[in-house]
């Protein structure tokens, strides 16, 4: 069988060299791979690869922000011409056109191509998705479906209209306690603009059953979220992020320098213990804030 690569394959293998450039790294991997096929799905609605992983309540955002907190920090001149794909990239496409022949497929497509990032259990790609909960025989289940053409369930966890979906990642081997967890994740996604200025929370006892934790330990956490002005509870209404959450909305902070010095000088300190120069504090700050302050 000749398999040929869609477009849509072609246009996230194209956006993957413009990834790496934008991260000034000098390779192609799965990384890049995988944050190309976000890019190339936001112009196609029907996009398959996309479709599937919505079907699993795995968003762009959540996915970009789980891949970012892995990628490393890139410091290469890129000149023209090509950039080479690792060992690792190149097994992708392999993976990509085996996956094409196991469903029968004369061509690959993005379902193929998100199969065989997947399935290159060495890459970063492959690490963001086990670590977000998705299995092999999930993903292939939810890419025949959307294939099928049948009807999506509704999202997790929102069982009340407008309540907003919220995914939380935590760490029960951490030392960080649970709430604290919990806290620093709804203020990222706040930041990040993957919660916006009214959009409802699940009530605390659905939260702390999909974490499988007490309702206290939540609970404590959307108070201390309230005390900080992040969130508020109206009530029957539920808990929402503040309508004047966001940057500059409280005003700017006369002591605002001294706070940040206080924050970022242990993480400074740290580094010194790791090593690391001043530079690649920079640059880890610059990744940091990628998506927070964007400009």
């Amino acid at each position: 069988m000749n398999y040929n690569f869609t477009d849509g394959v072609r246009r996230a293998l194209a956006l993957a060299r413009t990834v790496a450039i934008h991260l000034r790294h000098d390779y192609v991997a799965s990384e890049h791979m995988l944050l190309g096929l976000l890019r190339a799905a936001e112009s196609d609605e029907a996009d398959v690869a996309m479709c599937a992983l919505e079907r699993l309540h795995l968003t762009h955002n959540r996915i970009k922000a789980a891949m970012e907190r892995m990628l490393p920090p890139g410091r290469a001149v890129i000149g023209r011409g090509e950039l080479p794909y690792t060992n690792w990239g190149k097994k992708v496409l392999e993976l990509a056109i085996a996956a094409a022949r196991g469903l029968g497929d004369d061509f690959v497509g993005t379902e193929h191509l998100l199969l065989g990032l997947f399935r290159q259990e060495k890459g970063i790609a492959s690490t963001v998705f086990v670590g977000l909960g998705v299995t092999d025989r999930a993903l292939v289940e939810a890419i025949e479906a959307e294939r099928n053409g049948e009807p999506r369930p509704g999202p997790a966890g929102n069982d009340r209209a407008g309540a907003a979906v919220w995914f939380l990642e935590i760490d029960g081997e951490s030392s960080t306690p649970i709430y604290e967890q919990i806290i620093a994740r709804i203020e990222e996604a706040v930041a990040m603009s993957r919660l916006n200025a009214g959009e409802r929370l699940p009530a605390v006892r659905d939260l702390a059953q999909e974490l499988g934790v007490a309702p206290g330990t939540v609970a404590r956490a959307y108070s201390a979220l309230e005390r900080k002005g992040v969130l508020m509870t109206e009530g029957a209404r539920g808990t929402s992020v503040a309508s004047s959450v966001g940057q500059g909305s409280r005003g700017p902070r006369a002591d605002a320098m001294d706070a940040l010095v206080e924050l970022l000088r242990p993480a400074a300190v740290a580094a010194f213990h790791m090593s690391v120069g001043a530079q690649q504090v920079r640059d880890a700050l610059e990744v940091a804030m990628r998506d927070i302050f964007p400009a």
